[in-house]
């Protein structure tokens, strides 16, 4: 019986012959994404499982050809590079939050912005990642957070000059 236009993965493929394929083919594409990830075993092992969750979806779409060991390397590259760009993304945007901290002479590295903003006060934080992360502008962050613009421009440099606070060590806020 088709449900949402999907199959039981059974109407497609055996459990067992499911079994038997995915034992003979793990080894490959974990070894391919364990290449591609230098090493990193939680990394692969992640996109391992994205690779075989794709295909039991493909499968319960009736796509039976997809069974296939060139198909699941296809999907594990696109998954890796998929992943390598937010990588890149979510870099460049902490790199847009590092320049907040303009007075400091040594710029903090990614993990030391990340510990600033959890120290921040929740609205300050919003503000600061809806603005320097998602590139929101100020007229859509002020939409957001439900303030008037001139509002939200107080919050943001409120929101600055708290992390930069943060960053100096400073105690009082």
């Amino acid at each position: 019986m088709e449900i949402g236009g999907t199959l039981p993965i059974e109407q497609v493929m055996s459990p067992e012959r499911f079994c038997e394929f995915y034992r003979a083919q793990l080894p490959s594409v974990y070894g391919y994404l364990l290449r591609l990830c230098a090493g990193d075993t939680n990394r692969a092992e992640d996109l391992t499982q994205d690779v075989w969750f794709a295909l039991v979806e493909e499968l319960r779409h009736g796509r039976h050809e997809r069974a296939d060991v060139r198909w699941l390397l296809s999907v594990a590259r696109s998954r890796f590079i998929d992943e390598a760009r937010r990588e890149r993304l979510v870099r460049s945007k902490l790199a847009l939050l590092r320049r907040v901290d303009e007075e400091n002479d040594t710029e903090p590295s990614s993990g030391e912005v990340l510990d600033r903003l959890a120290g921040l006060q929740p609205l300050h934080r919003a503000v600061l990642i809806l603005r320097y992360v998602d590139d929101l502008p100020v007229p859509e962050v002020a939409a957001i957070v439900g303030r008037e613009l001139t509002a939200t421009n107080s919050l943001l440099a409120r929101a600055r000059a708290e992390l930069r606070r943060i960053g100096r060590g400073d105690d009082d806020a």
